[in-house]
């Protein structure tokens, strides 16, 4: 697709950039519109946003220019106001972390977790329309595929160094679509709901977390930490993401119903389900020709451990003792 949306004098308006902006602008309506609906602080709605746009652009930076060094002259070039250069979207989570703690510290509003609530979901509606920015440039695409050339499976793209035209997997795709999912799940089914606080947050951890360790796997642009180049930094945290959320419905049902056998049970079950997917992603950089087969084991070890972590939450809930 063409990339240039309209030149106005000097400035060059890029399609990519517009539907960047679309999406934030998605995701503030809806994080104003459910934090509200909840009888959250105006003053703390309408001062963690522009302090986590700031944020989002300052640690979304810093975490490319971590992971992308030689693409910028310097980190005095790479973190100048409208330099040139990427994003990394693990950034952008961060800057809105820090923004609503800091309205914390504040005192605007003592509901953390309500507010990571509505965060949570108004990301995922933002994501879902920010993948759609790939449409205009060639990021976010996994490996040649030879047996179709339709979406949404695949997208052509130009290589850089031969000019030829290459039909590759359209991850971003599959990730707007998975994020799309994620914010009705959490829309219609959780946030309307009477829950505790910052379980909205957790699941939408637990499933985004999930879905990004396979799907960021199959990205031929995938950002490394420089010490490692076999997994990704997102697949890293998102397995982070899965372990913080493990440790807090553990520890609340440890609370609720005390220590049992079958909990360690649960927990080997768990981490069973993990080292597969870890394992089939060992598997898949060594036998790139069984690409479909790897994934689908891998993301049914995830699936299958997303399921017994939901189970640890719904033990977590207090015993109801008979009178």
């Amino acid at each position: 697709m063409e990339k240039i949306a309209f030149i106005s004098g000097e400035t060059i308006y890029y399609w990519s950039s517009i539907v960047l902006t679309l999406a934030t602008l998605t995701a503030i309506c809806f994080f104003w519109s459910l934090y509200l609906g909840k009888g959250g602080n105006g003053v703390a709605a309408f001062s963690v946003v522009p302090l986590a746009i700031v944020l989002s652009l300052l640690l979304g930076r810093l975490v490319h220019w971590y992971c992308r060094t030689s693409s910028y002259d310097s980190f005095t070039s790479a973190i100048k106001p409208f330099s040139p250069g990427g994003y990394a979207l693990l950034g952008v989570f961060a800057g809105c972390v820090l923004a609503a703690v800091v309205i914390r510290l504040l005192h605007f509003d003592r509901n953390l977790p309500q507010m990571l609530d509505c965060m949570a979901v108004a990301g995922c509606a933002g994501i879902a329309v920010g993948r759609l920015a790939c449409f205009f440039n060639s990021a976010d695409r996994g490996q040649i595929i030879a047996s179709t050339q339709s979406l949404p499976w695949v997208y052509p793209v130009t290589n850089a160094v031969s000019g030829a035209t290459e039909y590759r997997l359209a991850t971003f795709i599959l990730q707007a679509m998975a994020a799309l999912v994620l914010f009705l799940i959490l829309l219609i089914f959780y946030l309307p709901k009477k829950r505790k606080d910052g379980d909205t947050a957790l699941i939408f951890l637990l499933f985004y977390g999930a879905s990004q360790i396979v799907l960021d796997s199959t990205r031929y642009d995938k950002l490394f930490f420089r010490s490692n180049g076999f997994v990704s930094v997102v697949q890293v945290l998102g397995a982070l993401g899965l372990l913080l959320v493990i440790v807090v419905f553990s520890a609340r049902m440890v609370k609720a119903r005390g220590f049992r056998f079958w909990n360690v049970l649960v927990w080997l079950g768990i981490a069973a389900c993990i080292g597969g997917a870890g394992f089939m992603e060992y598997y898949v950089q060594r036998h790139g020709d069984l690409a479909v087969f790897s994934y689908s084991i891998m993301s049914a070890c995830l699936l299958a451990a997303a399921g017994l972590i939901l189970l640890l939450r719904r033990l977590a809930q207090p015993v109801r003792r008979r009178r």
